[in-house]
């Protein structure tokens, strides 16, 4: 009897063991598709996005350098084929986790045709800066002149907010929360078929 307690018991264990393994496996596959699924998605998409920003055109936003360059948002968008904006604070924590991955990803595409640039919102003089400091902020970022309208008519009331804006400054993709590099490049890949 005990022999056959002991055999039953083992099989058990296995049993659960083995369907344990098998939740585990179809769990981490399903996450590997989605993701995969969701960038297949957005590259066989054919440019809706729902975001009320798609379509507008930022050319006609006036900003003020805050550092790394003299030179104009205006020129910026319009020398690059793809110019990745994102909008940030710095009391925003997903912000804070990306801002290092944007950071690596500007200096990593510094030559060629695609330009990050961030756009402080909402934000003090004294935490922005510190923000920028803190993080080793590399790419150009701007302050808007007339905040309150922009975000306004562009919509953005969450952080952070990243816009995909090609050469002639035209919002062709925006993407609302956190975002890495992969789907920044697949973003980019979208904007540059589009032209």
């Amino acid at each position: 009897m005990t022999g056959k307690k002991i055999i039953i018991a083992v099989v058990f264990i296995a049993f659960f063991l083995l369907i344990g393994i098998s939740i585990g496996a179809v769990i981490n596959v399903s996450d590997d598709q989605m993701r995969e699924r969701s960038l297949q998605t957005l590259q066989d998409s054919e440019g809706r996005d729902n975001h009320h920003a798609v379509g507008l055109n930022l050319l006609d936003t006036e900003s003020e350098a805050v550092i790394n360059t003299e030179e104009p948002l205006r020129d910026i968008i319009q020398d690059n084929e793809v110019t990745v904006v994102n909008f940030f604070a710095s009391w925003c924590e997903p912000c804070k986790r990306e801002t290092p991955e944007l950071n690596e990803y500007a200096q990593d595409t510094a030559d060629s045709d695609v330009q990050v640039v961030g756009i402080n919102i909402d934000d003090s003089v004294k935490n922005r800066d510190e923000f920028l400091k803190t993080y080793d902020v590399q790419y150009p970022v701007f302050e808007l002149a007339d905040e309150a309208d922009m975000t306004k008519e562009f919509k953005i009331s969450l952080m952070p907010t990243t816009f995909f804006i090609d050469s002639n400054g035209e919002v062709v993709r925006a993407y609302i929360g956190e975002i890495g590099p992969e789907l920044i490049t697949n973003y980019i890949n979208y904007v540059k078929e589009r032209q």
